[in-house]
């Protein structure tokens, strides 16, 4: 019996706050496996959902599918096969896959109710993530340093659970053997071509040591930090009904805290695709220091412009662009707000409107006269539109939480619904 293993399960069903069903993401592999069967043995196959992903980039692929929902009728576990459909991309073909895998399996996890759906990520793949980061000259403290988070929240409605980020992969495999469960080794896991391919090619070998002190680091850090950036909008910050955000600075406005929080503010407010870069990092603590000389600035698409004691922030008005979001269909607009036409008949066009922060007009063609809304009209207008936390909208790693539900308060967002295990008691206890 592999004790580790099955001490790692049982913790995590200790620590679980929600009784709902938990779906396994299995493709089939051992660590999806190892993860389905422990769970089995844990809660019964009754609290327990198989999906699997069909992406159909491989001939095989809808085989194996079959086999694993084989598996699953022997262990009496409900199973279902989601598919990617339509063309695939020619190129960054993993990491469309990722994003279509993610999307589907919250689809599911909406329509069965379940609480979260669990990942078989091991040691050994936070051994290679943490090698790949450092291999990018990543410094100590570096929030990517923190690897793999053991839950992550996808679309804002499904949490990811990774259970199993300190067992090796020799330890899944060991108690798969033992209850004769055979696995599919996926052919792309030794095609050279990817980077974590390569990176487990050079490591073999080395055993996957546990979680490191620069890693641990790295986590406290980011707990510290975003309650710290949290505590400075909710205490700080107020925003205008134009969607200009006002931050009053104080004594500690060189604080990192300050610094994390306008940070954050400027992904929200100005929906830029991509975080800040080194540059832009650093324009932004010269300025929040006063170091800098300069009255305004203007990085990730957001305007910052200092008026005594208060920092005021929006949107710049540049590469904004018109988005015309057919009958029934959705769309997110500016990176800043998800929009659903829920007219049947007629498209939606969002386009921006003139106030200072860049608030977005809605407006219909009906042939003889067009009709224009704005964000308070939606139920005459016939569309929703949510205000997006920046990417936290689309992949929201636990340690950012505090900071993430603190911007929505800001801006009167419906909260993140909280993360239904809670494997953070040794970094928060570290945190001071």
């Amino acid at each position: 019996m592999n004790t580790h293993f099955y001490n790692l399960l049982a913790d995590f069903c200790d620590g679980l706050a929600d009784c709902r069903p938990l779906g396994v993401a299995v493709s089939g592999g051992s660590d999806s496996l190892g993860t389905l069967y422990g769970l089995v043995q844990m809660i019964g196959p009754g609290r327990v959902v198989a999906l699997t992903v069909d992406h159909g980039l491989r001939a095989a692929s809808a085989d194996e599918a079959r086999y694993v929902k084989s598996l699953c009728r022997r262990i009496g576990v409900r199973h279902q096969t989601l598919v990617w459909e339509g063309d695939k991309p020619q190129t960054g073909v993993q990491a469309a896959a990722r994003t279509a895998r993610y999307h589907l399996l919250g689809q599911a996890a909406q329509q069965l109710g379940l609480a979260a759906v669990l990942t078989g990520h091991t040691r050994d793949d936070q051994h290679e993530t943490l090698a790949m980061r450092r291999a990018r000259g990543l410094t100590d403290v570096a929030p990517g340093l923190a690897g793999i988070p053991h839950a992550s929240l996808f679309d804002g409605r499904m949490w990811v659970l990774r259970p199993l980020l300190q067992v090796q992969r020799t330890e899944i495999r060991s108690f798969l053997t033992t209850a004769g469960v055979t696995w599919i080794d996926d052919p792309s896991n030794c095609d050279l071509r990817y980077e974590r391919v390569r990176v487990r090619t050079e490591i073999q070998g080395n055993p996957a040591q546990p979680l490191d002190l620069d890693a641990q680091r790295a986590i406290t850090e980011r707990w510290r930090l975003a309650r710290a950036a949290a505590e400075q909008i909710d205490t700080h910050c107020r925003i205008d009904a134009d969607r200009t955000v006002r931050i009053r600075m104080h004594a500690d406005s060189a604080d990192d805290a300050v610094t994390a929080a306008i940070t954050a503010l400027i992904d929200v407010f100005g929906g830029a695709s991509r975080p800040l870069d080194r540059r832009g990092k650093t324009t932004l603590e010269a300025f929040v220091c006063g170091d800098s000389g300069q009255s305004a600035i203007t990085v990730g698409r957001a305007v910052l412009r200092r008026n005594g004691a208060e920092l005021a922030m929006r949107r710049e008005r540049r590469g904004l662009e018109n988005c015309v979001i057919p009958a029934g269909a959705n769309a997110d607009w500016d990176g800043r707000f998800r929009v659903r036409n829920l007219d049947r008949v007629s498209p939606l066009m969002v386009s921006a409107g003139l106030s200072q922060g860049v608030l977005p007009l809605f407006s219909r063609d009906y042939g003889q006269g067009s009709k224009t809304w704005g964000l308070q009209e939606q139920v005459i207008g016939g569309f929703c539109a949510d205000a997006l936390i920046g990417r936290y909208s689309r992949i929201l790693p636990v340690y950012e939480v505090p900071l993430a539900q603190a911007i929505a308060r800001l801006l009167g967002a419906r909260p993140f619904p909280e993360c239904p295990w809670d494997n953070s008691g040794d970094f928060k206890t570290n945190v001071r």
